[in-house]
């Protein structure tokens, strides 16, 4: 992947097309910049990178599952009905 780049919104509007093809065929992440302090406040990013990022978050969501369910199984968790909670939440 090549270094990223910085572009202000103003700038990001005017070379979208520019920045698009740079993501999808040189892998380059473009934050788009906004105020005077050029805070970042969104990129432009290969597909591939965010399909990862996905698949990262997609598989640790899995795992916080799993070992949720480990803890019901192992009686290590409090287990509450649905018609509990919904009596718990109408007090």
């Amino acid at each position: 992947m090549t270094d990223a780049a910085e572009l202000s919104i103003t700038d990001a509007r005017d070379h979208f097309s520019d920045a698009v093809n740079r993501a999808a065929f040189g892998r380059q992440v473009t934050y788009v910049t906004r105020g005077r302090g050029r805070q970042r406040a969104a990129a432009i990013v290969p597909i591939d990178l965010l399909l990862e990022y996905e698949e990262l978050l997609d598989r640790e969501d899995a795992r916080l599952a799993a070992e949720r369910l480990a803890e019901v199984r192992d009686g290590r968790a409090e287990v509450v009905s649905a018609d509990e909670v919904f009596r718990q939440i109408e007090q």
